[in-house]
């Protein structure tokens, strides 16, 4: 339940011009009421948190994650010796997908999204598997985000690598979800696919169905690796994006994680029809997959957003290696500029503000009260348009980490610790708990 705080004696920005050296907000009712300069009033009836000069920003958003990549930090494989992406699919991830269980998902989800509030994150878009324990897999992701407090639209990816019934299945656990447990501004839900090369047209066109019955948008992979367009070409005669448009999938509201081998008609497809491409670099890169036209795509009007895909948690660090990546391919120190970054940035919080009824990523009166309060103390000036930089540099160089976080107006992170979890103990529980899930894994 949110609270109406006064956060006081703070450094307050944002990414798109709100600088001020020292100052205050007032949140009520899981909104900012009010953001000045200077010394706070007196309202005695709010309940005061210190900044004590620490920056005051809002919450970051990841636009694409895998919760239960979580427990796959250090996962002992007896044979991994893949030569392309799908082999990396089959050697790890599908075995780890497939050795989940309830319990796995749910501590999965707790450890992993305590991860993400410590990287400043405040809301996320989960793509899920767990293809022995689908049904009520949701709820438990669900369980798992409500104890740590993010907000979160979680899907469930369904496929047809495991036959009809787990095919089913999957699509049943997306509409009961989205019929039974979406909470406004807090729990909302997409409609889950993982790949074009693991879909055949008859899944695809139930997935659309359901989708345009629940008003959900999808969120699937898109020409990650090669396996995408080589499949459409030999089994349709088409590129990817296009076969997905054949079933109206890539309106606005998709979420299409990686976009990277896409050819130009792809590309105008995309700009016309307006579903969003998350970019993932620095997966792509660990994956050996490529790299998507990032600036190609932005410069034809396609939205383009930003993911971790379970690669890592920060979103600021994400956006650093985007940045550094694009100068790599492109040639170019100038390549993703601040004005481009800034783009990809604020559609993360475009996405999640459609989703969860409130808009984000500003501090301004009205917008979400979804804000961390970092420990940095810049070391040169720090003025509007070099808020960016100041986050990119300090993610790095000082590992930049919060001190408190506020999700809807309610302090959910503070002093670098959770209010009501004991980190420890989760940390304890989810070394247990991928012990067991490793020696599933086969």
């Amino acid at each position: 339940m949110s609270m109406n705080v006064l956060i006081d004696n703070a450094r307050i920005a944002d990414l798109f011009g709100t600088c001020l050296e020292r100052g205050h907000v007032i949140v009520e009712a899981g909104r900012i009421a009010r953001v000045g300069e200077g010394a706070s009033p007196a309202v005695p009836e709010l309940k005061r948190l210190d900044a004590a000069g620490r920056l005051l920003t809002p919450g970051l958003v990841n636009a694409h994650a895998h919760l239960y990549s979580s427990l796959a930090r250090g996962v002992p494989l007896a044979a991994f010796s893949p030569s392309g992406f799908r082999e990396i699919l089959e050697q790890l991830w599908w075995k780890l997908d497939r050795a989940l269980d309830a319990r796995s998902v749910y501590v999965s989800a707790q450890v992993g999204a305590l991860a993400l509030l410590r990287s400043g994150v405040t809301a996320m878009f989960d793509h899920h598997a767990s293809p022995v324990a689908i049904e009520g897999s949701l709820s438990q992701l669900k369980r798992g985000l409500k104890e740590v407090g993010l907000r979160a639209s979680v899907c469930y990816e369904i496929t047809d690598r495991g036959g009809a019934a787990e095919r089913d299945a999957g699509l049943a656990e997306n509409v009961r979800f989205a019929q039974e447990e979406r909470e406004p501004g807090r729990f909302a839900a997409h409609m889950g696919l993982h790949a074009s090369f693991t879909l055949s047209d008859e899944t695809l066109a139930k997935a659309a169905a359901a989708s345009e019955e629940l008003g959900l948008s999808v969120h699937m992979h898109l020409a990650e690796g090669k396996e995408d367009p080589v499949d459409a070409l030999q089994r349709q005669g088409t590129r990817t994006a296009e076969r997905l448009d054949r079933h109206g999938l890539l309106g606005e509201g998709a979420l299409l994680a990686h976009g990277i081998h896409l050819a130009q008609a792809e590309v105008e497809l995309l700009a016309e029809r307006r579903g969003s491409v998350i970019h993932n670099p620095r997966s792509n890169m660990n994956n050996a997959v490529g790299a998507a036209k990032v600036s190609a795509m932005h410069a034809r009007g396609v939205p383009i957003g930003l993911g971790t895909d379970g690669f890592g948690t920060s979103v600021i660090e994400e956006a650093l290696c985007a940045r550094l990546l694009a100068h790599h391919v492109e040639g170019s120190p100038t390549a993703l500029g601040d004005d481009v970054l800034l783009d990809i940035l604020g559609h993360n919080y475009t996405l999640a503000g459609r989703l969860f009824e409130v808009p984000m990523g500003h501090m301004k009166q009205g917008y979400a009260a979804d804000l961390v309060l970092w420990d940095y103390d810049p070391p040169t000036p720090m003025e509007g348009p070099s808020v960016l930089g100041h986050l990119l540099f300090a993610a790095i160089s000082e590992g930049l980490r919060p001190h408190g976080v506020l999700i809807a107006g309610e302090p959910v992170y503070w002093d670098g610790a959770h209010r009501t979890l004991e980190e420890h103990a989760v940390l304890a529980q989810s070394r247990e708990t991928a012990r067991a899930l490793w020696s599933r894994m086969r």
